[in-house]
């Protein structure tokens, strides 16, 4: 356990602001909406789910993106070497990723 403790920091940061990005989709309305605007239609929930997927999809591709560019191998360093600080880095990479992703979709 030990040794996969920088990789479980990564996938956790992962999942965590992936999850930022789906949270614009699902934040309340600032102006409350009428009566029959509140009823759950299947076609929002449809486009919710899509633009969620659609924010996964191009974090995934920023990450790729990130690790091509790099002169080392990430997952090198992040397994083998137990690297945190790049944990850490590949974290507030993502972190950004996400808040510019949730705010374009929006």
């Amino acid at each position: 356990m030990q040794r996969n403790r920088v990789l479980w920091l990564v996938i956790g940061g992962i999942l965590f602001f992936a999850l930022i990005s789906l949270a614009g989709e699902v934040a309340p309305p600032e102006v409350p909406a009428p009566r029959q605007a509140l009823a759950i239609s299947w076609y929002n929930v449809l486009v919710s789910v899509i633009y969620g997927l659609i924010g996964i999809f191009l974090l995934l591709i920023g990450y790729y993106i990130y690790e091509l560019v790099t002169p080392f191998s990430v997952k090198k360093e992040l397994l083998e070497d137990q690297n945190i600080a790049l944990g850490v880095v590949i974290a507030a990479f993502i972190l950004g990723m996400a808040i510019i992703i949730a705010s374009a979709i929006l």
